[in-house]
């Protein structure tokens, strides 16, 4: 529990502070104010003060947030000039201090995944050593182990992890015999793989330990752009099937239910934990250039309407809008954390 909230605390930190830095950045370079840079919640520990931003260290260090002159309805709104007032700016300069929040978390997976790859290679293959088993699944309740290996299925021998993985993916509603290598000694476990209607193929519950090779600097750099445009892509897709309903609703995790997933990547290593932070940033970034009331993305729809209506929208008015929307998330987010629970202890 201690390891998975500490990762849990590291990864979604990592996150919002690069978020937020990267509405800092192109606020203040639009000459908007900025009133606060802050590092966690509660009681302040640390501050300092520059060039009219406080940038603070809080007690519970979890996430980041930034505050901006005239983009909610602060106090220190009336003391602050008109000119450096977030709504006062042109809509471009306006847009890109948005925008950049969004895209400081893709540029973060880019960055992560980068030293991954020339850290320790890129995935080239998988071995037959398991690296992690999902708790609850066939594989766990049958006594499958990280650290094994699988030799065989039903006595007949898969030299390739991925002829396994195939064969397991096929046989959803069968047993299998499973034959495998622990310290030395070759066990014979039984494990029914489960069908998964969502990924269409059954599921034991394991991952393979994934084989890295050497590569260049410029090799790594373009692998990890590659790597970024795809998670960008499969999020968009994953939306899409939400959309059309190939996706259920009650198939996305919350707080808890990350939080959760977060923990199962720590245990399985700190280059794992790694991937999944890239993955979760690309999700964040996507997430919130959605149109939707509170999010970024909502902010820049107002910008775009003002562009086609050639007057600005009502600041009091767009506020009000975002303040409505924030509690409508809020509530959709406690919803689908009672559904993590359900999916975490009622299994």
């Amino acid at each position: 529990m201690l390891i998975s909230a500490l990762a849990f605390v590291f990864v979604f930190t990592l996150i919002a502070v690069s978020h937020e830095l990267g509405h800092l950045i192109w606020a203040k370079k639009a000459g908007i104010r900025v009133y606060e840079f802050a590092l966690g919640f509660g009681p302040r520990l640390f501050s300092i003060k520059k060039r009219d931003t406080l940038f603070a260290i809080n007690l519970i260090p979890i996430l980041a947030y930034v505050r901006i002159a005239g983009e909610g309805e602060s106090p220190e709104d009336q003391l602050c000039p008109e000119s450096e007032k977030f709504y006062t700016k042109t809509a471009l300069q306006r847009f890109k201090a948005l925008f950049m929040g969004p895209l400081m978390n893709i540029v973060l997976a880019f960055i992560i995944l980068t030293c991954i790859f020339l850290s320790v290679g890129v995935p080239k293959d998988l071995s037959s050593e398991i690296a992690s088993i999902t708790k609850g699944s066939p594989a766990d309740k049958a006594g499958i182990r990280p650290g094994d290996r699988i030799v065989a299925i039903d006595h007949i021998p898969y030299p390739k992890m991925e002829e396994a993985i195939d064969k397991i993916h096929q046989s959803g509603g069968q047993t299998l015999s499973l034959s495998i290598l622990r310290s030395g000694k070759q066990l014979e476990i039984k494990a029914a793989p489960v069908y998964n209607s969502s990924l269409k193929a059954a599921l034991l519950g394991f991952s393979a330990k994934p084989i890295y090779q050497s590569v260049s600097i410029l090799y790594a750099v373009y692998y990890a752009f590659m790597q970024t445009l795809s998670m960008v892509a499969l999020m968009f897709y994953i939306l899409w099937q939400l959309v059309t309903g190939a996706v259920s609703v009650s198939n996305l995790a919350g707080p808890l239910g990350i939080a959760n997933i977060t923990g199962k990547y720590a245990h399985s290593g700190f280059i794992a934990l790694l991937n999944f932070t890239a993955l979760i940033s690309v999700n964040v970034g996507v997430l919130n250039l959605l149109p939707l009331p509170a999010f970024d993305g909502g902010r820049l729809f107002f910008i775009l309407l003002e562009l086609v209506r050639g007057k600005p929208i009502n600041p009091h008015f767009e506020n009000k809008i975002h303040h409505w929307g924030l509690v409508v998330i809020l509530i959709l987010f406690v919803l689908i954390s009672i559904n993590d629970l359900i999916r975490i202890f009622g299994t």
